[in-house]
């Protein structure tokens, strides 16, 4: 019995490591020289902490709310910092280096969002296919190798391009998945089958019309069988780089606002959960408790392999849904009836 407890700590341990990964901050080199190393040390770690605080909100708020955060304000961000850990020190005369890195506590962050009614997202998308229809008054490449913006992401070592987007192999075989007619008719099957074949179920089309040295740039974002409109581009000289920068935190933007929890509106849900035995029960319950959605959790009756809880938790089912398939649960919830397995 021993072991099997074991095991499942271990999976427990290890989706929630998964889940996390979006609360992981990183590690920042600090070097100079200065006459006064304990006053310079001080300063340039208040900088690494308010650079450490900037990016990760930024990957949990939308830009309209991350506007509401004073992000310059180092005693506002203290509150929120767990620790901060130095390594590798070295002081030779007047030269000093470390790696310094910052850790915060993130349930008074999501403390703060929630008496704030600020919304958030706990999680984080994976990659996004990129879908690029170039035209102009001769000829449309769409998936083809002789698309100008595919050269150049094919082309480019952009750290971010690589992390979050997929580019297509641009073969016969995407082009007969996907081609002009389904990207404006939108033939949502055909986006479907193509985000299959790359294993995403994210995808950004972009549009690209050239009429009189004039591009216009049309951005979607295709997920959960729906197209959203993300926004119209208009350019007179074009800069890669700068576009797909564009393109990708608009993109993120858009995701977020489609994926945030409405810390405002708390709902309530009886779930039966179906489970094998008692360390299964407890596997869980831990990961719903460990769950950020999830305000409380209550024993309602108690039954052979299935138990009855009432489930308190923020935003709307879908969210939560989502959020709890990150941990290996399914949540279904049909005709007021919700159930909860293990997956």
């Amino acid at each position: 019995m021993k072991f099997i407890y074991i095991i499942f700590y271990i999976l427990l341990v290890s989706k929630t490591s998964f889940s996390n990964n979006l609360y992981k901050t990183n590690e920042y080199e600090l070097q100079f020289i200065s006459d006064n190393i304990n006053l310079v040390k001080e300063k340039k770690i208040n900088e690494i902490k308010i650079k450490s605080f900037k990016n990760f909100i930024k990957k949990i708020l939308t830009n309209e709310n991350l506007e509401r955060i004073n992000t310059e304000d180092i005693n506002f961000i203290n509150k929120f910092i767990l620790n901060y850990k130095i390594n590798n020190e070295k002081i030779v005369n007047n030269n000093y280096y470390s790696k310094i890195k910052i850790n915060f506590n993130i349930d008074l962050i999501f403390d703060y969002f929630i008496k704030n009614k600020m919304q958030f997202v706990d999680q984080i998308p994976g990659k996004f296919l990129i879908i690029i229809l170039e035209q102009n008054e001769l000829q449309n490449y769409l998936l083809s190798e002789e698309n100008s913006f595919y050269k150049f992401l094919i082309n480019s070592n952009n750290k971010l391009f690589n992390q979050h987007f997929i580019i297509p192999n641009l073969d016969y075989n995407d082009r007969f998945l996907f081609n002009k007619y389904h990207f404006e008719n939108d033939k949502f099957n055909q986006n479907k089958l193509i985000n299959s074949k790359y294993e995403t179920e994210y995808q950004i089309l972009v549009r690209s019309n050239k009429k009189n040295n004039l591009l216009l740039i049309d951005i979607y974002l295709f997920y959960e069988n729906k197209k959203y409109f993300i926004t119209k581009i208009p350019i007179n000289k074009l800069n890669y780089k700068k576009l797909f920068n564009k393109i990708l935190s608009k993109s993120l933007n858009k995701w977020k606002e489609l994926n945030q929890i409405d810390t405002s509106l708390i709902n309530t849900l009886e779930c039966k959960i179906n489970i094998n035995n008692i360390l299964e029960l407890s596997y869980v319950r831990n990961l719903l408790k460990s769950n950020r959605l999830i305000q409380d959790i209550i024993l309602k009756s108690i039954k052979l392999n299935q138990n009855l809880y009432k489930i308190s938790y923020f935003g709307d089912i879908d969210i939560l849904q989502n959020s709890l398939q990150i941990n290996r649960l399914n949540l279904t919830n049909y005709k007021n009836t919700c159930n909860i397995e293990l997956v």
